[in-house]
């Protein structure tokens, strides 16, 4: 059954009521998203065109979660990756990137950042690793199956897919909704969140 929940009403799960209200919809701004501004912005990028409320949302949910070890599908040149990498220096984070000319800038803009940033090209070269969370790119490069991003996941790991409005996003987000293995899922405008926690009653928010 699909949930159409805005901001909370109605939502009986406290972990989801947690997550609606505190991160998806949260009001508050962090001192990270402005130092985030002056990195870009120092890189010759025009943070009102490059920076939008994915990135934002990106953030609010590995530092609401703790996540340490993080997985970027399709990283670009890695303006979501500042926000993944800002919560905590504790934080690593893996890039999958085919592009070289994007993986020259991304590695630019994290450089002297303090956290532990690997850039690969493949996502094969990842094989054996468990990650807390996943973001996945939909705009570009390559998309895992559902059978690879579960070897990559523990029972505690999130997705976070984008864009899930449109072309491969919509297709592949249809197939999560569906199914069982993603125990609550998060339509969030044209971003989907996954949780695989097996404890989780099947739910998914239209939020």
């Amino acid at each position: 059954m699909r949930k159409k929940q805005a901001k909370g009403y109605g939502v009986h799960s406290p972990f989801a009521y947690d997550l609606i209200t505190n991160v998806i919809y949260s009001p508050y701004s962090f001192y990270a998203f402005s130092d985030i501004y002056g990195i870009v912005s120092q890189h010759n990028i025009n943070p009102e065109g490059s920076i939008t409320t994915y990135n934002h949302l990106s953030f609010r949910l590995i530092h609401y979660l703790q996540a340490k070890d993080i997985l970027e599908v399709n990283s670009g040149i890695g303006i979501n990756t500042l926000f993944l990498v800002a919560p905590s220096k504790h934080i690593s984070c893996i890039c999958v990137e085919e592009d070289r000319e994007k993986y020259f800038v991304a590695a630019d803009l994290q450089r002297q950042r303090g956290v532990k940033i690997g850039f690969v090209s493949s996502l094969s070269e990842c094989q054996g690793e468990r990650f807390d969370a996943i973001f996945i790119n939909f705009e570009r490069g390559y998309i895992p199956d559902m059978e690879t991003l579960t070897e990559l996941s523990h029972s505690g790991t999130f997705w976070v897919l984008h864009p899930i409005k449109k072309g491969r996003g919509k297709q592949f987000w249809h197939k999560i909704v569906h199914d069982l293995r993603a125990r609550m899922t998060f339509d969030v405008k044209d971003t989907g969140i996954v949780f695989l926690r097996s404890d989780f009653h099947k739910e998914n928010y239209l939020v």
